[in-house]
């Protein structure tokens, strides 16, 4: 393998670590990851480290504090490694425990930690374009620059400023107009070993009018990794993009997402989240209904348990009439994990005929758990259909009581309970495969969750 990367540098969100990593960049020309310019990177910063003390308002219940987060130990790198063919699982792990590109695809992409690994022959759907970030930024600047920055903004909050400052790796994908691809696009992230990595990727994401594709988005890796990054989709009219993303991170990591849709007239997003590992996750989707019969819609999940704590995050912006958006999240924590749900939904002030729906159920699975939700709507305008419900609670004794009447045991009666929950969520998404890997994904979780309240 020839790796071209650049020297570790100690990452601390601050001016003189950026002037390093802009100096680092620059030595590595084509060979780097970055795509976004200094002057970007500067505002960037400058606007994280105006907001960076502040607090984010969290339950009292809540140990994290956004406000105080640390980078001791983190490194920051980028670069990339010339490899004869795409790893299938994680190193030194099997594809069943640690999937990478194990499901049958039509293109993947891969970086361990920052550093993209450059097949020698790329195996990708010829009428797709599959890209790192910054050979796009090279080769289709236009194309991009439509897209980068203009989804998702670089303030948007604190988290997507940092990201932008320190931007040391990413995607671009387009599928041209009419095409549908019959099987997943994939791009994966897996955890450097070793020092543990501060890895900012930005994904940029076009589907042209009439396009059909699955994008499965993974996080895997066993290293106290620092993530924060940015997913922007734009969808032309009639596209219809089904999103998954998988995150499976160490359970001492931090993983802070934004991802973000612009979808035109007909066009239709379908987010599937699924957050299953860190310690700290704040998980952000959205949707911006720019088109007549526009819809979005998403299908989340999260389960917090040991000290973790989950924020997710899902919003969808009805720009104009005649759009619509659906929302169902399965929420659980166990232990004393944390997590709680925040929704909205916005309406353009001459938006009518919008339905739109959001459904958040909770369950707490250990006594020290705890979990909130706090949907909104802004609805300025009449004729709109708006509809938000909320429910967190623990296993319902006598639905247990009766599962074990039939000679199940009560631990057992649990598990089959608590899989059952997430079934909303789960069922949505796209293909057998995906939808097994998920539900086994969260069967492992459940092994330490015996006898809850026994």
């Amino acid at each position: 393998m020839h790796a071209t990367i650049s020297e570790p540098l100690e990452f601390q969100p601050a001016a003189p670590v950026l002037s390093e990593a802009l100096e680092h960049l620059d030595e590595l020309g084509e060979r780097g990851g970055g795509a976004v310019g200094a002057a970007v990177r500067e505002n960037a910063l400058r606007a994280y480290l105006a907001v960076a003390r502040e607090r984010i308002d969290v339950p009292p219940q809540w140990r994290h504090d956004y406000a105080k987060l640390r980078f001791d130990g983190l490194v920051w790198t980028s670069g990339r490694a010339r490899v004869p063919v795409l790893p299938r699982a994680l190193p030194g792990q099997s594809e069943a425990d640690v999937p990478a590109l194990a499901v049958e695809n039509a293109g993947g992409l891969v970086h361990l930690g920052s550093t993209y690994l450059q097949p020698a022959t790329p195996a990708v759907d010829p009428r797709v374009t599959l890209l790192a970030l910054a050979d796009a930024q090279r080769t289709r600047r236009d194309r991009v620059a439509a897209v980068h920055g203009r989804i998702v903004a670089p303030h948007s909050d604190r988290f997507t400023a940092l990201a932008t400052a320190f931007q040391n790796c990413g995607a671009y994908v387009e599928v041209p107009d009419g095409v549908a691809l019959e099987l997943p696009l994939q791009l994966v992230w897996m955890a450097r070993p070793g020092v543990p990595s501060a890895v900012f990727p930005h994904t940029v994401i076009r589907l042209g009018a009439g396009a059909r594709a699955t994008i499965v988005e993974r996080h895997i890796g066993s290293t106290e990794a620092f993530v924060a990054g940015i997913v922007e989709a734009e969808l032309g009219p009639g596209a219809r993009l089904d999103y998954v993303a998988i995150q499976q991170t160490d359970e001492g990591s931090r993983f802070f997402m934004r991802r973000r849709a612009r979808c035109a007239a007909d066009a239709a997003v379908a987010w599937h989240i699924a957050d299953l590992g860190g310690a700290l996750v704040r998980s952000a989707c959205g949707s911006q209904l720019a088109g007549a019969k526009a819809s979005a819609e998403t299908n989340a999940f999260f389960f917090a348990r040991g000290f973790a704590h989950v924020d997710a995050i899902v919003d969808a912006d009805h720009d104009v009439s005649r759009t619509e958006s659906r929302a169902t999240v399965r929420s659980a924590a166990t232990d004393r994990g944390r997590g709680r749900f925040s929704g909205a939904l916005r309406f353009g002030p001459n938006a009518t005929r919008c339905v739109a729906t959001m459904h958040d159920d909770g369950l707490i699975l250990s006594r020290d758990a705890y979990l909130d939700a706090a949907p909104v709507l802004a609805v300025p305008s009449h004729h709109v259909s708006a509809a938000h419900a909320t429910n967190i609670g623990s296993l319902d004794e006598e639905e247990l009581f009766y599962v074990q009447s039939r000679g199940i045991t009560r631990a057992i009666a649990e598990r089959m309970m608590a899989l059952a929950f997430f079934e909303p969520a789960i069922g949505r998404f796209p293909g057998d495969a995906l939808r097994d890997e998920v539900r086994t994904a969260l069967d492992s979780r459940l092994d330490d969750v015996p006898d809850t309240f026994a």
